[in-house]
């Protein structure tokens, strides 16, 4: 049996190249200081700090064209695993993490925690159930894989689509939270910028596809993390002397919750499946910090953990990426980077929400309404908080604050350069871009290669394939920018649509593809349909009032309901056939080679044969 090597394609120079990325982008923010501290206009220091990083984004994806098909749809499967985890763990936080997980801890507290469990599990059940074995086969978008595993072109189309319902709700959520992000940092209106971070966003991947995805997201990521623990730590080093707010926002946590006890804040106790994260306005903080199930019900957060879980873990835009690596071994390597970086940053964003909590407690509540500290009035005049009454004591649950504007609130609170409130924001729309990059990829991929060119095409010359990706690329751009300006819900909601349709779609089928050998093409067509219809049918009944379940859980009935038709059609139809069946033996087998690589490869083979 032949091995493949893991490190003859790795570029040993990747190292120096990002070192020099990260102090190019700590040169920015410099000079952006010193700007700021010369006396430049507020618009320009803006501008640097905008399109700075968008630069050098560009530079790196523009300058990582793709000639060759595999560079284009798998990076030339050479991506080292702590890189690939580096940008699975950015991507799959996205500004949903970033900007709407920050504000609903600083409102709702230890509720929004079900969000943080479901990324992270959600990235275990990834690297356990499916990366290693999608790697395996190595096709370049999950439809391919799973048209492949039932030989069924039926089922490859039919994935294509149930598969691109969560990809488009996840690019309309986090163009939303790019564009806001965006707007806040150059004062333009939200939808303008929508439409600017769309086309930037696009035009970075546009020639390179995956390739110059892979490696700008690496940049993104940088980015992200640097822009994250620049203020938290330096708010921790002012609280505790230590630069650790992962480890040292535990005793401003203490005092906190003795504040709120001794100024009356009432313990909220809400029903089962009550589920009331914040919405895209401002809040009121109407509960304790700390208090368990005071706007999530103990059933809703339990289901929400879950559902959270199964859509991060059967994201065609994140299992995509397992097939970027050298090998089997180096996805799991991947995955096991992404769930460290996830928990770094998922330990930091309640020490953000404590810190701000904190101020908010101690130097607002509690005191006249019209003699409040001038950080929280600067608050007020840009409309991120505002209080009832400014006439008397101003009680906690009378300040309402907005939840995506958390993660750069504390820099002003904190009474910092203007610069690192633009970095906090830059930071946050490094991650939205990366998952709004990796989801626009992912779908100009699926229409070129599930819709366009399936199984009898694949032979078609490389150079029309990609090129029919680049306008795939195009057209889901122009798409996505129709969807963030058409669809008025919130993004925080749009985002958890996607979750509880790929929870319902995706993961049973790719859960009965791999572990359930019987499983034929018929199944995969019932659990995939069950689904999509089911979870698409109790979330209407939800939104219009008609049923109890919020419409986020609606995967949470689907998800079941779906495996238990793969299950039941597959065994009363024919068994699949000796070919399945080898494919399923091969990919539990991680040494080898490629299995797609290996069928493209005697596919060209025949094709030049002589007749």
């Amino acid at each position: 049996m032949a091995f493949t090597s893991r490190t003859r394609l790795v570029n040993p120079r990747l190292g120096t190249y990002f070192g020099i990325f990260t102090a190019a982008f700590a040169a920015l923010v410099l000079l952006a200081m010193m700007f700021e501290q010369l006396g430049a206009t507020d618009a320009v220091v803006r501008l640097t700090m905008f399109g700075g990083p968008i630069a050098l984004y560009a530079v790196i994806g523009l300058g990582c064209r793709a000639r060759e098909v595999a560079d284009y749809f798998a990076c030339g499967r050479r991506v080292p695993a702590f890189f690939n985890g580096l940008v699975l763990a950015v991507t799959a936080l996205g500004g949903a993490g970033f900007l709407a997980l920050t504000g609903s801890l600083l409102i709702v507290g230890f509720d929004a925690m079900c969000l943080s469990i479901g990324w992270c599990a959600g990235l275990v059940f990834m690297g356990v159930l499916f990366a290693p074995f999608v790697r395996k086969f190595g096709a370049y978008t999950v439809p391919t894989f799973l048209g492949r595993r039932f030989e069924s072109g039926i089922v490859r189309v039919v994935a294509a689509a149930t598969f691109s319902v969560p990809i488009l709700l996840l690019l309309a959520a986090e163009t939303r939270f790019a564009g806001y992000a965006a707007a806040w940092m150059l004062g333009q209106s939200e939808r303008l910028m929508a439409a600017v971070v769309v086309v930037c966003a696009a035009g970075i991947v546009l020639l390179g596809g995956m390739r110059s995805l892979t490696w700008a997201s690496v940049a993104k990521a940088i980015a992200a993390l640097l822009a994250l623990a620049v203020s938290a730590s330096i708010v921790a080093l002012m609280v505790s002397n230590l630069p650790l707010p992962q480890l040292t926002h535990g005793n401003v946590l203490r005092l906190l919750t003795r504040m709120e006890i001794a100024q009356g804040v009432p313990v909220v106790l809400a029903p089962p499946l009550a589920f009331d994260l914040p919405g895209e306005g401002a809040e009121p903080l109407v509960k304790r910090f700390i208090q368990s199930f005071g706007s999530v019900g103990s059933l809703s957060f339990v289901l929400m953990s879950l559902v959270a879980a199964a859509g991060i873990a059967a994201s065609p835009s994140l299992l995509s990426r397992s097939g970027t690596t050298p090998g089997v071994y180096e996805a799991r390597k991947s995955l096991g980077w992404a769930v460290l970086v996830v928990g770094l940053v998922l330990l930091t964003l309640p020490a953000v929400a404590v810190y701000l909590r904190a101020l908010i407690v101690e130097q607002v509540a509690g005191h006249p309404g019209d003699r409040l500290p001038a950080w929280f009035q600067l608050l007020q005049q840009a409309g991120i908080a505002r209080i009832e009454s400014k006439t008397q004591l101003v009680k906690l649950s009378g300040i309402s604050f907005e939840r995506d504007a958390t993660l750069f609130a504390l820099p002003i609170a904190a009474g910092f350069p203007q610069v690192l409130v633009y970095l906090a924001l830059a930071g946050a729309l490094a991650a939205a871009l990366a998952a709004l990059a990796s989801s626009l990829v992912t779908a100009a991929a699926i229409v070129a290669e599930d819709v366009i060119y399936g199984l009898p095409n694949e032979t078609a010359p490389d150079a029309t394939r990609m090129s029919t990706s680049r306008l795939a690329l195009l057209g889901a751009a122009f798409l996505t920018i129709w969807l963030a300006i058409a669809l008025p819900a919130d993004p925080l909601q749009l985002f958890l649509w996607s979750l509880t349709f790929g929870a319902a779609g995706s993961f049973p089928v790719l859960l009965l593809a791999i572990w359930a050998k019987r499983t034929n093409a018929w199944g995969a067509l019932a659990a995939m349909a069950t689904g999509f219809f089911v979870t698409a049918f109790v979330l209407l009944l939800s939104e219009t009032g008609a049923i109890g379940l919020p419409s986020v859980l609606a995967g949470a009935l689907g998800l079941p309901l779906a495996l238990a038709a793969g299950i039941v059609v597959s065994k009363f139809t024919p068994a699949p056939g000796r070919n399945a069946l080898d494919i399923v033996r091969d990919v539990r087998v991680p040494g080898g080679e490629t299995i797609y690589d290996r069928e493209m490869r005697l596919l060209r083979l025949r094709s030049r044969a002589p007749s």
